[in-house]
């Protein structure tokens, strides 16, 4: 565990970044009423609208649902996904990212990222992440659909970011593949992905307790 923090410090040295959040796509995204560990909450899922190192604007999801962010700049490592749920997600990214082009399509987008990532994807009625009775069924319907479309799938065509704000982890997400990004590698429990969902432009979600 020590090397592999060692090597994750010194990969993220050599590819320092900073990425920016400009807004959320609210024609792809929206609020929505879903189970937290079994407590209803609402938040935005969806599409979040952001530049790195000052190219193209870029739409991106978060990858972890457990701390937040807002719309500002931030220090930013991009590298490769590792794990079977990162491989799967990215999948699903690169995928049907172009199909996104409803407000439920991409808070359905946003929740199988979510349920793959924390649960493995095990579906609507399971896990960390689960429907609730005020989850719309296009919803629903839409993130089961793509679970299942991503099942046994994996990629490496986009990128994990890591963000940072000073030396406070922000909210990571996944976006365009980044010629640069670093190899992923073992993380232990402090390096575990970071994320957020969003309440209107604030961008803001509690953190695990």
């Amino acid at each position: 565990m020590k090397t592999a923090l060692l090597l994750l410090i010194s990969a993220l040295s050599a590819t320092a970044g900073t990425i920016t959040l400009t807004g959320v796509n609210t024609s792809r995204g929206g609020n929505l009423r879903f189970l937290v560990n079994g407590t209803e909450e609402q938040h935005f899922a969806g599409i979040i609208l952001g530049t790195y190192n000052g190219g193209p604007s870029q739409s991106m999801f978060c990858v972890d649902l457990f701390t937040s962010i807002s719309l500002s700049t931030y220090s930013s490592e991009p590298r490769l996904p590792s794990s079977t749920n990162e491989l799967r997600a990215t999948y699903l990214y690169v995928n049907y990212l172009a199909g996104v082009s409803s407000v439920a399509l991409g808070q359905a987008m946003q929740l199988a990222i979510w349920d793959i990532i924390h649960d493995g994807g095990d579906g609507i009625n399971a896990g960390t992440i689960r429907r609730s009775s005020n989850t719309s069924s296009t919803v629903t319907t839409a993130w089961t659909n793509y679970l299942t479309a991503t099942s046994g799938q994996s990629s490496t065509a986009a990128s994990i970011y890591i963000n940072f704000n000073g030396s406070t982890p922000a909210q990571a997400l996944i976006g365009t593949f980044q010629p640069t990004a670093i190899p992923g590698v073992p993380e232990p429990a402090t390096f575990l992905l970071v994320g957020g969902a969003m309440v209107g432009l604030g961008l803001y979600r509690r953190r695990r307790l």
